[in-house]
């Protein structure tokens, strides 16, 4: 029912395209079996047979390759971090959507820690840590550093724009 609804809505759905054609090799098939079932007729093999297969496979695999792409695209999975030689952790830090990317930074402990966010949406956003640290309110397309020093315990950051924290913009970086 869902997916009949899905084709009346959008004719051009790409899941409409897929079941279509899925519909046409079941339905081929059907066609073929019942000919090679019949005694009085030789059996009958369409040329199309080969066409939708390969017309379905090819579809599948598009669309297989197409969610694997999605899934390694994710933000959360590049941080934005690097380690110089000295123990600096560099985290750059992207404030869209009402998040922060990423969210959670893992740290050794002991490790100085530079933060560098830079705001990519069009509403205001700044960056709060309980020890006082902070950027200013920062608009679209502004960054601002700041160097938290040596962590030795897990800090936790957030927007201090009214609503944003309990929207969860928080940021954690987590010392383990």
């Amino acid at each position: 029912m869902f997916h009949r609804d899905i084709r009346q809505a959008s004719p051009l759905c790409p899941a409409n395209r897929l079941c279509k054609i899925g519909r046409e090799h079941r339905d081929h098939r059907r066609r073929c079996a019942t000919a090679q079932r019949s005694a009085t007729s030789p059996r009958l093999v369409p040329v199309r047979h080969a066409t939708a297969f390969r017309r379905t496979s090819a579809c599948l695999t598009v669309f297989a390759l197409g969610a694997l792409s999605a899934c390694a695209a994710s933000p959360e999975a590049a941080s934005g971090t690097s380690v110089a030689a000295d123990g600096t952790l560099t985290v750059t830090i992207d404030m869209k959507d009402m998040r922060f990317h990423p969210a959670v930074v893992d740290v050794e402990p002991g490790t100085r820690v530079v933060v560098t966010v830079r705001n990519s949406d069009g509403m205001p956003h700044d960056l709060f840590f309980d020890d006082a640290q902070s950027t200013d309110l920062l608009s679209r397309d502004e960054s601002a550093t700041i160097d938290l020093g040596v962590l030795d315990e897990t800090l936790e950051g957030w927007c201090t724009v009214s609503g944003h924290r309990a929207a969860g913009m928080t940021l954690t970086l987590k010392v383990a």
